[in-house]
C-alpha cells in the first residue's frame, strides 16, 4: 500500500479508504490509486487480513506461519532468483504479523516434521515435482506454486513464460538479426520450454530463420552446452545463428564462457539474450547479455497475498493463476 501511495502521490491513508470501500476520496485522487494499483500489480488482502482487523475466521486459529519450500536444486543454482522471492514474500507476511521460513528440500527423504499444519498456516512451493513426495501430514496445508506444474489443484503466481520467449525474439528481430537459435541444457524444466517454444514460434512469425539446436547426451551442464556451442562453430558462417536466446542466466554464463573459449566473440558476432536478470552470473560477462526480468520480488510479496486469500478460504474450488508480464534489461555495454 506504500508502494500504491507513492506512485499515485497520495497519503496511505487515502489508498486505505479506497481499498475500503470508505467515502471521502475525490474522483480524481481515485483514479489515480487505481492506476497505480494496476501498474503495481498490488493484489489487496481480503479485510479480515487487513492492519487491526481479525486474521482469522472466529473458528479459525492461525500460527503466523508459512514456508516458502524449494526443490530440484534451486537455491543452490538460483540463489540470489529464489532469494528475491523471498524477500518480496517476507516483506508481504511482516505487514500482516506473520513469519516465513526459507527451506530447501533437496533431499526429499528428510522432510522436517515440523512441515505440517500444526506449526504452518500455508506453504509457497518452488520446484518441478509434485506435492506427492511431501508428508501426508504436509499436504494437508494450503500451497501455492511459484514455478510452472502440473499439479492442476493449487494455486499459481507464475512467470509469464511465453512472454518471455516473445519479448527475446522480438528484442534480436529489432537487432537485425535473421538467424536465431535457442540453447537450453536442460529439457526436464517446463519452464525453459515454454519459453523456448514461445521464442521459435515468435521468430518464424517476424521473419527470422530459426534453427533447431541438437539434443544433447552428456550428463554434466558443461558438457552439454560445450556440444551445443559446438554444433554452431561447425556450420558454415553464413549458416549460422547470430542471435542467441538462452532461457537462464545460469546457462548463459556457461556459454559465454564456450563461445570465448571457440574464439566465437560473444556480444559481437553472436548476440545474446538471456533470461532472470541473475547479478551473480551476469555480471562477470562482458560484455554481460541482454537479460528479461521476471519480477520476483513483486511475485513473492503477490504469492503471499494470494495464499493468505487461500488460507482464508481453503474450501474455494477455483484455483486462481497470475501471470506477471516480464521486462526487457538491455545491455549495459551496448
Amino acid at each position: 500500500m506504500t508502494d500504491v501511495a507513492e506512485r499515485a502521490g497520495v497519503s496511505h491513508a487515502t489508498v486505505s479508504r479506497i481499498i475500503n470501500g470508505r467515502p471521502g476520496v475525490s474522483a480524481k485522487a481515485e483514479a489515480k490509486v487505481r492506476e497505480a494499483i494496476s501498474e503495481l500489480q498490488y493484489l489487496a488482502p481480503p479485510s479480515e487480513h487487513r492492519p487491526g482487523r481479525s486474521a482469522a475466521k472466529p473458528d479459525q486459529k492461525l500460527r503466523g506461519h508459512v514456508a516458502l519450500l524449494t526443490f530440484d536444486r534451486a537455491l543452490s543454482e538460483h540463489s540470489a532468483f529464489v532469494a528475491s522471492i523471498y524477500e518480496g514474500a517476507r516483506r508481504a507476511a511482516r505487514e500482516r504479523g506473520i513469519s516465513i521460513s526459507l527451506l530447501s528440500l533437496d533431499d526429499c527423504d528428510t522432510v522436517p516434521d515440523w512441515i505440517s499444519p500444526t506449526n504452518l498456516d500455508g506453504l509457497l512451493l518452488h520446484g518441478l515435482r509434485s506435492r506427492g513426495h511431501l508428508t501426508r501430514s504436509a499436504l494437508e496445508i494450503p500451497s501455492l506454486w511459484l514455478t510452472t506444474h502440473e499439479d492442476g489443484e493449487t494455486d499459481q503466481v507464475l512467470p509469464g513464460n511465453e512472454a518471455v520467449g516473445r519479448l527475446a525474439a522480438e528484442y534480436l528481430h529489432s537487432n537485425g538479426h535473421q538467424v536465431v537459435t535457442a540453447l537450453s541444457i536442460d529439457d526436464t524444466n517446463p519452464s525453459y520450454a515454454v519459453r523456448v517454444n514461445a521464442f521459435q514460434s515468435a521468430a518464424r512469425s517476424l521473419g527470422m530463420k530459426c534453427l533447431k539446436a541438437k539434443k544433447t547426451k552428456h550428463s554434466s551442464d558443461e558438457q552439454k552446452m560445450t556440444q551445443l556451442i559446438e554444433g554452431i562453430a561447425s556450420l558454415e558462417k553464413t549458416n549460422q545463428p547470430t542471435g542467441l536466446f538462452i532461457p537462464s542466466d545460469y546457462m548463459t554464463a556457461l556459454a559465454h564462457a564456450e563461445l570465448r573459449r571457440k574464439k566465437l566473440k560473444p556480444g559481437g558476432r553472436f548476440d545474446i539474450i538471456s533470461c532472470d536478470n541473475e547479478k551473480a552470473y551476469l555480471d562477470g560477462l562482458y560484455p554481460r547479455p541482454a537479460t528479461i526480468d521476471l519480477g520476483t520480488e513483486a511475485r513473492g510479496r503477490l504469492a503471499f497475498e494470494m495464499l493468505l486469500a487461500r488460507i482464508q478460504d481453503p474450501a474455494r474450488e477455483r484455483k486462481a493463476t497470475l501471470l506477471l508480464e516480464p521486462v526487457l534489461v538491455p545491455s549495459p555495454d551496448a
